[in-house]
């Protein structure tokens, strides 16, 4: 009888670390999958928010364009190199109003005439969008800042 106890006991134990030792396998099995995903997660997240960044450019160039246009029609000029954004603060202030976009933009190029936009930047968080009229070239930047450095001591 002493003898079916201790089997019966060594029974329960070796079941005991055999569960525990699944418990534990699986454990490390889903670890492995969540960090195996994690960076392909990240990568899909921020290809949308490129994807955002790249549509938002696009209603920008519309609205230049109008602004464009409407400044032309009515004699008023469109671009001005020392005011926000390469343009009028008039023209700015529509360009924003019409594109409802949430980032910022520089004018870098115009034609001759100074009314037709060959080349512009648009920033929105860490994603920069580069436009080009030729060839027609749309390009996100994705940018994070690896050194920040403040002067406000005179060198």
């Amino acid at each position: 009888m002493l003898n079916v106890l201790s089997n019966n006991q060594n029974y329960i134990d070796k079941s005991k670390r055999e569960g525990l030792i699944r418990i534990l396998s699986l454990m490390v099995l889903i670890l492995a999958i969540v960090t195996a995903a994690i960076p392909s997660t990240l990568a899909i997240m921020r290809r949308a928010d490129a994807q955002v960044a790249l549509g938002n450019a696009k209603s920008l160039r519309m609205a230049l364009q109008v602004a464009s246009t409407e400044a032309y029609a009515a004699g008023a000029p469109f671009s001005d190199a020392s005011q926000i954004g390469g343009v009028t603060e008039e023209v700015w202030r529509k360009v924003i109003v019409d594109s409802k976009v949430p980032g910022d933009f520089w004018v870098l190029q115009t034609d001759e005439s100074g009314y037709e936009v060959l080349r512009f930047l648009y920033q929105e968080g860490d994603f920069t969008v580069s436009y080009s009229k030729e060839p027609l070239v749309y390009e996100v930047y994705y940018q994070q800042t690896y050194i920040q450095t403040e002067s406000s001591a005179v060198y």
